[in-house]
């Protein structure tokens, strides 16, 4: 069995290897392991935190939307800002950085049971360190960790790895933590996620020139 790529004759296995190529490359596969915890971080937030804010904090849906909105617009500063200062001092210390300051800002958020703006800043800022390291491994990280001639291949094998199973399970997982311990524990899962993911960077090689 075969495809015409550039009429060159390509075997169905040759190009599964292909595929594969990027789980034989060591920092692509701590890459995943990186944004998995990110966007388990992440994820659990933007699932949960509405539902969290009105039945535990016990906010008005008006106060609720204007908190969750922390999260956009602290991604939103998070996605170019800290890819574009490890630049400047390395991307392994900015991922680990990342993954520190989204878990002390995720713990601090966790302990406010009270006020508009002091729920917000810390989301803000848990936000900004999760989509700012998801930016920085899919995008520098993984770029330069990738096989020669699969760039997209290995781009494409972090983010699907990091969405299934830290976009899809963590969420999953947030459910049922909620359903037997109860809404103020879901915040847990977030903060158990952005912590291992320190540890997981501390494994990254530095891709940087």
């Amino acid at each position: 069995l075969g495809v015409v790529v550039n009429d060159a004759d390509i075997s169905f296995g040759a190009l599964l290897l292909s595929f594969l190529a990027p789980f034989k490359t060591y920092n692509s596969v701590v890459c995943m392991l990186c944004l998995l915890c990110a966007m388990a971080g992440l994820f659990t937030l933007a699932a949960m935190v509405p539902v969290y804010l009105e039945a535990v904090i016990q906010l008005q849906t008006t106060d609720m939307g204007f908190v969750t909105s922390a999260i956009g617009f602290g991604g939103f500063a998070g996605q170019f800002i800290w890819p574009g200062l490890s630049d400047k001092i390395g991307r392994k210390p900015a991922a680990i950085g990342g993954f520190i300051g989204a878990t002390i800002a995720c713990y601090w958020f966790a302990q406010v049971d009270a006020g508009v703006m002091a729920l917000f800043v810390p989301l803000f800022i848990t936000s900004f360190f999760c989509l700012g390291n998801i930016a920085l491994i899919t995008g520098p990280i993984a770029t330069e960790s990738a096989p020669v001639g699969l760039v997209a291949g290995t781009i494409g094998m972090v983010v699907g790895v990091g969405e299934i199973f830290g976009g899809g399970g963590a969420p999953m997982i947030a459910g049922y933590v909620a359903g037997t311990s109860g809404m103020g524990s879901i915040m847990n899962v977030a903060l158990v996620g952005v912590a291992l993911g320190i540890v997981a960077a501390l494994f990254l090689k530095e891709t940087a020139p």
